[in-house]
């Protein structure tokens, strides 16, 4: 007696087609080749991926050709078939009158073997009425299919075709917003670089022994100095601007040379006060010196280095208060964040057609966790290679700092940024133990609990929330439950890590603002190596507030909700 599911597919594959010829024999054989391929299929566990279709009724014009098909398939897998020799895998493919695959669409990989040299023709067939007929052909070869790949492939009936992928509308503005971040971070780059190294450039001056470089800068100091006269007449000048200038007003000028004339008298206490700013003393007019060095090394990089125009924007030397100036390589850290958030942004664009692709995970709702992951790679990262940049450029390649010039990590920001990347990979554990009969998200195929984990708290799950499609995915799964029985209630421990990472995030990027906008320049004048040795440290409560909230969430996912009218009540 016929397999009743093999029945079931052969009548669901072939009972809407007709045979070009007419002839008996030719339907026949469809249901031959058919029925041994669906009896294949279900040997390897494949079968699921055939059309089935039930019985007719009796009484029905179908009833007729359902037992002849009966007949055939008895003869298959009795092995008394008559007839050429049954193939290994067949396809029914659509041709044009040309009688030729059809290739005016993307043509499916599990369909390229039928253009091989033994592949022959099972039969030409019909579909569909007289004002839409389509044909086919019955394509077979002797050749096995993998042990993973359907033996009998239909266009007609969809059988062993993946779904269609529509095309991603956003993919030229993922390479569009991917390639503009990628400038915007090399730029930011370029520009830590290049402040550390107007500082360093600037700091050498004052130890210049070239009297052209001496002449320059002393000519530089004391346009600094009558800016300062003239926008302060009555306030006390430090003693360099007396030295350089006379009545506030520039020496005489020689006839020949057009050069300033420096007094003699004064010209060595002017180098004395130079080198003195150069080991990092603090006199009152060091700070005009320093001004002065910063603002000649800006004309010279911009004239003579392809990176002045990043460096004269990057250097802000900039008068807080009558003695103290600073450096800022702010812009270098927005940059430099703008850029990995640009990535992040093209990359969920690109895969989930999301501005937050990235944040959606297999379940197609967005990941507190992959949230929490890249917010730490943006802040930390870009504050990081930002401080890191700098110090290249300060110190200088082949000064011998190079082993020095990356910060160290303090123990807040590692445990930030391990805590960050350990609460999704504990959180990948967790979700395959509310999915018990893997019928919702196949994390592991295995069944063996020491394999895939087993519940942690309270009773069996009722399963895993998903979403169906990327686009269902909303802000809003960060602060719900992620079980069926709790999809549609806020999660209060999600909802407190989502306010704590907030508010972490928001306070070390504060920091990081003041730390990259604010650089003193009495540091840098004193410092003979790299400038920033570490991180900002954020200290012991930094991290404890940070791992009591990443530790409550994860406890909380850990145990199984249950809905109300479950038949086990969830443990208390």
């Amino acid at each position: 007696m016929a397999d009743k599911f093999v029945l079931s597919v052969v009548w669901g594959e072939t009972q809407n087609v007709t045979p070009k010829d007419g002839a008996p024999a030719t339907v026949k054989r469809l249901h031959a080749v058919v029925a041994n391929l669906a009896a294949q299929a279900k040997k390897r566990g494949l079968g699921g991926q055939l059309q089935v279709r039930p019985a007719p009724r009796v009484d029905t014009e179908l009833s007729a050709t359902f037992e002849t098909m009966r007949t055939t398939v008895d003869e298959v897998e009795s092995g008394v078939h008559v007839g050429n020799s049954l193939p290994a895998r067949a396809a029914l493919v659509e041709i044009p009158q040309a009688s030729t695959a059809r290739l005016d669409f993307a043509f499916p990989r599990t369909l390229s073997w039928i253009f091989g040299t033994d592949v022959r023709s099972g039969g030409d067939f019909f579909v569909g009425d007289a004002s839409n007929k389509r044909l086919y052909r019955l394509f077979e070869s002797n050749e096995p299919p993998t042990e993973d790949q359907l033996p009998f492939v239909s266009q007609v009936t969809g059988s062993g075709l993946s779904a269609p992928v529509p095309p991603n509308p956003y993919k030229k503005l993922a390479w569009v917003v991917g390639i503009f971040a990628a400038v915007i971070f090399f730029i930011g780059a370029a520009v830590s670089i290049s402040t550390g190294h107007s500082v360093r450039e600037a700091k050498n001056l004052l130890m210049a022994t070239n009297p052209a470089l001496q002449y320059r800068l002393f000519e530089s100091v004391r346009l600094t100095c009558e800016e300062d006269a003239n926008a302060f007449p009555s306030a006390k000048h430090p003693t360099v601007c007396d030295n350089l200038l006379a009545n506030e007003k520039a020496s005489d000028v020689a006839p020949r040379t057009k050069k300033l004339l420096w007094d003699p008298s004064k010209v060595d206490a002017v180098l004395k006060g130079f080198n003195e700013c150069h080991e990092g003393n603090n006199p009152r007019e060091c700070d005009v010196i320093r001004r002065g060095a910063a603002a000649l090394e800006r004309k010279t990089s911009s004239a003579n280095n392809v990176l002045g125009v990043a460096r004269a924007a990057s250097v802000d030397t900039k008068q807080t208060e009558i003695s103290t100036s600073s450096t800022s390589i702010l812009s270098s850290f927005l940059m430099l964040a703008v850029g990995i958030a640009g990535l992040i942004i093209a990359l969920g664009l690109g895969t989930k057609q999301r501005v937050a692709g990235v944040w959606i995970d297999v379940r197609n709702r967005v990941s507190l966790a992959r949230a929490q992951v890249t917010l730490w790679t943006v802040v930390a990262l870009s504050g990081y290679a930002a401080l890191a940049l700098f110090n290249i450029g300060f110190t200088g390649v082949g000064s011998g700092w190079e082993a020095s010039v990356f910060p160290t990590i303090p123990t807040s920001v590692a445990a930030a940024l391990g805590i960050a990347t350990a609460s999704p990979m504990i959180s990948a554990l967790i979700l395959p133990t509310k999915d018990p009969a893997q019928k919702q998200v196949n994390f592991v195929a295995d069944p063996d609990p020491r394999k895939r984990g087993i519940p942690f708290l309270g009773a069996q799950s009722d399963g895993l929330s998903l979403n169906d499609t990327p686009q269902m995915a909303s802000i809003t799964d960060m602060f719900m439950g992620e079980e069926i029985a709790n999809a549609n209630t806020v999660d209060v421990s999600r909802l407190q890590n989502v306010l704590i990472t907030v508010l972490l995030v928001l306070g070390y990027f504060a920091v990081m603002l003041q730390v990259t906008g604010d650089i003193s320049a009495l540091s840098l004048y004193g410092t003979n190596g790299p400038r920033f040795l570490s991180l900002p440290d954020l200290g012991a409560s930094f991290t404890s507030l940070l791992f009591v909230s990443h530790a409550t969430y994860l406890v909380a996912k850990a145990h199984d909700a249950r809905a109300p009218n479950s038949a086990e009540p969830a443990s208390e």
